[in-house]
């Protein structure tokens, strides 16, 4: 047995409390035959009795074993042992059509100088994400229906490109401390406005502001909200708040620089409020995805685990303090405590896109392909919109030589590729993963086009440049492969050698002498 598979076993073990079942087990066997020798000597039991005893604790032992790997007590009684896996035992499912849906769209800017978007794309965030944990509502993820923003969709449009039957809309202005905001909630079905708002108020109260918006939106879709879900937002200065909205809406564009100037504005948020755990959880999520995508520095390293851990000590029952701590951990090889962290973001909310679809990046990096693709496609049911996670389950699959599962995964993945590109035909990261789907179908021409056009129009994104050469490999074009892939290193690496090692789409190139040379240069 190789180490890693030792190291599977015994983590199993543990996880499944195998191990503290035999101790205690040990430990009573011992204590009652120890009672039973006192105890029959003096009671002038047979001494056969004593060893049918010790035989029967004995022969209970590899029992007790099997119902610890296989059972597990719980609040809700003696069931299954999941051994841990969280996808297996949250109550989730994927939404069925008869529930109520909702797109959040960006609202619009009616400030003099058009300079506060962010406030707009903020406040609609925050009210996205505040519905989005809302059991029995599908909401539109904030990728997909932001890309509607400044295209005049009508009503009709948002609701067949987002399937939904709500969307919300809304425009915001803030003077001085004055905050003018006006919201409608539109059917999509016929256009009729479902309840509007609107109302001049100091910024002081946009923490209630948002919080009303949700609430009447729950109850004109007659969703109940259990409060035993909700997680009051912390109440921050007000300047603070105003950076850490700027700072996400920077954050959400997904470049390298975009992701430094992210990190700028929640520094400061920070500076002025420094007890404010989402900023901080922001901050550390700008340090995980430098060295996950962009910059796979040291220093990146350290400043992820720090601001993680600040997080969590500040907002321990955040789902983004875990998260950011899990990719951390996960970064630095501690799977253990990445899938820790990971599972309780998932605890405190089920439908954390992040927390799937980064756990399951975790088993990837460890090697646990089999419980990474349960994780992406838990991932994928999260957030329907994404195609991510379900292109990724296409590429393991193939890694674990299930060839024909591989295709009916990525004709599930194209289309939601396709509807991406239709919101957005310049989403580099649609066009490049989108790639790999065209060329597992066959259709190599136009798979080499999209992906061509996304390295032209990313050329300093690492993730784009290695697929680039995952691409070219499997296209059997070694060279262009390896240019992608040196390309990456040299430009701002990020992808370390032990993702190499798992990775089946660099098979054709591994054999190059060019490849040993390039990958000697990757961090481990």
């Amino acid at each position: 047995m190789n180490k890693r598979r030792a190291k599977d076993l015994w983590s199993q073990l543990e996880k499944r409390k195998v191990v503290r079942v035999a101790l205690v087990y040990l430990l009573l066997g011992l204590l009652v035959i120890l009672v039973g020798t006192v105890a029959f000597e003096k009671l002038g039991v047979p001494s056969y009795v004593l060893s049918l005893m010790l035989v029967a604790v004995l022969l209970g032992f590899p029992v007790a074993l099997v119902l610890a790997w296989v059972y597990e007590i719980t609040p809700h009684g003696v069931r299954k042992d999941s051994a841990g896996d969280i996808e297996s035992i949250t109550e989730f499912e994927d939404y069925p059509d008869n529930i109520p849906s909702i797109a959040v769209l960006p609202f619009e800017d009616l400030s003099e100088d058009g300079d506060q978007a962010y406030l707009c794309e903020g406040l609609a965030e925050e009210i996205l994400d505040g519905l989005h944990k809302i059991p029995n509502l599908r909401v539109a993820s904030r990728v997909a229906a932001f890309q509607l923003s400044g295209q005049q969709a009508d009503f009709k449009e948002v609701g067949r490109k987002l399937k939904v039957q709500s969307e919300l809309t809304g425009a915001c202005r803030k003077s001085g401390e004055k905050l003018q905001i006006s919201v409608q909630l539109i059917n999509t079905n016929d256009g009729s406005t479902q309840w509007s708002f609107k109302c001049e108020r100091p910024f002081g109260d946009v923490f209630e502001i948002q919080e009303e918006i949700e609430n009447t939106v729950l109850k004109v879709l007659n969703i109940t909200r259990l409060q035993s879900l909700q997680t009051p937002r912390q109440r921050v200065d007000l300047k603070a708040y105003d950076l850490f909205l700027r700072g996400l809406s920077c954050f959400a564009k997904s470049t390298t620089q975009d992701n430094v100037y992210a990190r700028q504005l929640f520094k400061q948020a920070i500076d002025i409020e420094p007890e404010f755990g989402r900023a901080w959880a922001a901050l550390a999520y700008t340090y995980g995805y430098s060295y996950m995508y962009f910059n796979a520095t040291d220093v990146n390293l350290i400043e992820a685990k720090r601001t993680s851990e600040k997080a969590l000590k500040l907002a321990p029952d955040l789902a983004e303090s875990h998260v950011s701590r899990g990719i951390a951990c996960c970064m630095d090889q501690n799977y253990k405590k990445a899938e820790d962290e990971f599972e309780k973001a998932i605890e405190l909310d089920p439908k954390n896109f992040r927390a799937w679809y980064f756990f399951g990046r975790a088993k990837v990096h460890e090697g646990d392909l089999e419980r990474a693709l349960k994780l992406f496609e838990r991932a994928s049911m999260v957030c329907p919109e994404d195609f991510q996670s379900v292109l990724l389950q296409a590429q393991l699959y193939t890694s674990l030589g299930e060839k024909g599962k591989a295709i009916e995964i990525t004709r599930k993945g194209i289309e939601r590729v396709k509807a991406m590109l239709e919101l957005d035909p310049n989403d580099n990261r649609a066009l490049n993963m989108g790639a790999f789907a065209l060329l597992r179908l066959g259709q190599g021409s136009d798979a080499v086009k999209w992906m061509a056009r996304s390295l032209k129009n990313a050329p300093m994104d690492s993730i784009i440049q290695y697929n680039g050469a995952c691409f070219f490999s499997l296209a059997g074009d070694v060279a262009r492969a390896l240019d992608c892939l040196e390309h990456c290193l040299i430009k701002v690496g990020n992808i370390n050698r032990e993702w190499l090692e798992h990775d089946s789409d660099m098979d054709n190139i591994r054999n190059h002498p060019r490849y040993e040379k390039i990958i000697s240069n990757f961090p481990e």
